[in-house]
């Protein structure tokens, strides 16, 4: 046999083998018992019927149920590996059973000479044929052996009682059943049809969880290939810089020699090809790094940057005779990006404008400029007197390793690498670059930079003046905070330093502190600020804090972005409190845990990996004596409860602790003179807060006593 005649064949039993499962899972042979119960009334229009007529049929339906199921089950439980044919077969002969009961129930209950009975047994069992449609249409063989069985007596008793409308019912029946037989070849290639598509669902699934597993692997290989990368690009960058760096150092020196003039163009030459490797070097690097290097989230003053880069240049440009000029305008906001990349970009642009211009001039213009969406911008612009780019270069400018014209391009070492890398950058801080150029006539290369916000700028240049601010001390605050974690820092922040707040309940609390007492500083959220800023009466400098959102207020002398670490908080309330402590000393109200100026002259004499040292020994030493402290006291020994606050005391005094060595020391003093134990208990207990107090304090202002 062929391979052609082969996989028809293989076709026809895979479709058998789908019908006969429909057919075990769709096939139920109880679904006809309710139309035994509507054939009765036929016995009883023509008479009273008698047993056998009613319960002769049930019996023999029982029995067509009981076979049916019992194949049902044997094929769903089956354990020999049966051909779809020999379940096919039992099908029909089971299905042949089932007709043949209702082909005797239909001569059991069959009337003679009386219409109506006959007509009603027909419609009973043509309501019969159609519910065994359902469970059968998936075999054709066993619906038709189903059908011929269990109408034909029917049919026959019809015709034989030579009456017009008998005969005409069993012609109906003939043709119902003919019609139901062409439907059941439909439904079941409808069937077939829904097992296929489910085979083509499952054969997908599997092969798109195949293809996920590969694309998987394919990804997991790709991000090493990336990491390899990544250290390949790594290591290069130092095995090629260093002897290159090298290479170039020794040519400028030869370069300053003093060596006779055809020697000294040699050098040059060196210098300017080893200048040009390591640009090249530089652009590959950047090129195949990762985008991610670059910080978004930065400013700088473009300004600046701008005179950097001009600074750099400026001896270039005199060494070919060529005019370098600037133009800032006046009052630019800060452009959004790593200031690194960006001064790189227009070191790029201001270089290769240097390099393809033989006469004239290079200018670098740095102006404020708008986007068509109304947003605002600083573009940085440099235009040269040079060639000029030919416009059928101009499409692929910015695509790596095409530098324009090839042979000046080859002339001047460029290698079409440093505005494919400039690009980049620009995009990946999401700002435009282009160019306008006229072939002879120079050329100007530009690129914008979206604006930082001013809370942004105004946070860094916060956070830049903050960084050595030392903790205030003995300051009353009159604080107004709802946002529970504000209110938190704040007293973490400052209460271990000696300093009091006063938290008002509500906006109209605070309002009237501020008129009826005295404070150092008075503490709100911005949009609160106003309110309190226009209160009668309220005196003191009032600092508002601006959550990520809020409106600068137009009141308050001093903002504090939230959320700020301690060192920030610190900064701004010495600022905001400087003017009166200047006018008014504050009288001391409570000995503060620390003297954290005195920290600050131990931190500079001893280096501060050492202070840390110190202080993390200290806390140890201290936490395992204070516990020991609780123990004695509990247990109400007090002569061993002395010495430990003794050697409290002589710890927190090598530091300078003044209020836990007073606290240690008055323990002891009690425990000698032989206070009560009431008493003892209670000072044992101040000089385990006070621990916890010193503690917190040293944490704040050395956060690295915490890891």
């Amino acid at each position: 046999m062929s391979v052609s005649e082969a996989l028809p064949e293989q076709d026809a039993r895979a479709q058998l083998a789908m019908r006969v499962e429909n057919l075990y899972t769709i096939g139920r042979a109880y679904l006809s018992l309710p139309f035994t119960v509507f054939c009765l009334p036929a016995a009883f229009l023509g008479g009273k019927p008698n047993a056998l007529q009613v319960l002769a049929p049930l019996v023999l339906q029982i029995i067509a149920i009981v076979v049916g199921e019992n194949v049902r089950h044997a094929y769903l439980r089956r354990a020999s590996d049966k051909s779809a044919d020999y379940w096919a077969r039992r099908y029909v002969a089971a299905s042949a059973v089932s007709g043949a009961s209702w082909g005797l129930s239909a001569i059991i209950w069959f009337v003679p000479n009386s219409f109506p009975a006959e007509a009603y047994l027909s419609l009973a069992f043509l309501g019969m044929t159609s519910a065994e449609l359902i469970g059968r249409c998936a075999y054709r063989p066993a619906f038709a052996t189903h059908v011929f069985f269990s109408l034909t007596p029917l049919i026959i008793l019809l015709l034989l009682q030579d009456n017009l409308l008998a005969t005409m019912s069993a012609v109906v029946i003939i043709f119902f059943a003919a019609l139901l037989f062409g439907y059941c070849g439909l439904v079941g290639s409808f069937l077939d049809r829904s097992a296929r598509l489910k085979e083509h669902k499952t054969a997908l699934i599997d092969r798109l969880s195949l293809q996920k597993e590969a694309a998987e692997k394919a990804r997991d290989a790709a991000e090493l290939g990336a990491r390899a990368k990544s250290a390949f690009v790594a290591n290069i960058s130092h095995e090629i810089r260093t002897p290159l760096n090298a290479l170039l150092g020794m040519a400028q020196l030869l370069d300053r020699a003093g060596l006779e003039k055809q020697h000294r163009d040699y050098v040059k030459v060196m210098l300017e090809a080893g200048r040009g490797l390591r640009l090249l070097l530089d652009d590959v690097i950047a090129l195949s790094s990762e985008e991610a290097n670059t910080d978004k989230h930065g400013d700088c003053d473009p300004s600046q940057t701008a005179r950097a880069v001009v600074q750099l240049l400026q001896p270039r440009a005199w060494e070919k005779q060529l005019r370098l000029t600037l133009s800032v305008a006046s009052g630019l906001p800060r452009a959004g990006g790593d200031p690194r990349r960006i001064r790189q970009v227009l070191l790029k642009l201001a270089e290769n404008a240097l390099k393809f211009t033989d006469r004239g001039g290079v200018e670098i213009l740095v102006e404020a400029t708008e986007n068509a969406n109304g947003t605002q911008g600083v573009k940085f612009s440099v235009t040269d007197t040079g060639l000029g780019i030919p416009s059928e270069v101009a499409a692929h400018l910015f695509q790596p390793f095409t530098p324009g014209d090839a042979s000046y391009a080859r002339h001047h070492a460029g290698a079409g690498l440093g505005l494919a890398v400039a690009k980049r950058i620009i995009d990946s801080l999401d700002g435009e670059i282009g160019f306008e150029s006229e072939p002879g006539q120079g050329s100007t290369f530009w690129f914008a930079l979206p604006v930082v916000s001013t809370s942004a700028a105004d946070r860094d240049h916060q956070a830049q003046g903050a960084q050595d601010a030392e903790p205030p001390s003995d300051l009353t605050l009159l604080a107004y905070i709802t946002d529970y974690g504000a209110h938190r820092q704040f007293v973490r922040y400052l209460e271990p330093f000696g300093n009091r707040i006063i938290f008002a309940q509500t906006l109209a609390d605070a309002a009237a502190r501020a008129a009826r007492e005295d404070f150092d500083a008075i503490v709100a959220r911005a949009s609160d600020i106003e309110t309190l800023a226009s209160s009668p009466g309220a005196g003191a400098p009032m600092l508002a804090i601006l959550f990520p959102g809020d409106k600068p207020p137009e009141s308050g002398d001093e903002v504090l972005y939230w959320p700020a670490p301690s060192n920030e908080v610190y900064a701004v309330l010495r600022k905001v409190t400087a003017r009166k402590e200047e006018i008014v000393p504050p009288p001391p109200k409570e000995v503060a845990a620390i003297d954290a100026p005195a920290f600050a002259a131990l931190e500079k004499s001893l280096g501060f990996a050492t202070l840390v040292e110190i202080l993390q020994s200290y806390i140890k030493t201290t936490e395992t004596l204070c516990n020991s402290l609780s123990k004695a006291s509990a247990e109400e020994d007090w002569a061993e409860a002395a010495r430990l606050a003794q050697d409290i005391a002589g710890a927190a005094g090598g530091l300078g602790l003044g209020a836990m060595t007073t606290a240690a020391r008055g323990f002891a003093q009690q425990a000698r003179v032989g206070e009560d134990s009431h008493a003892l208990r209670n000072a044992a207990q101040m000089v385990v807060g006070e621990h916890v107090r010193v503690r917190n304090a040293l944490t704040n202002l050395y956060p690295d006593l915490a890891a």
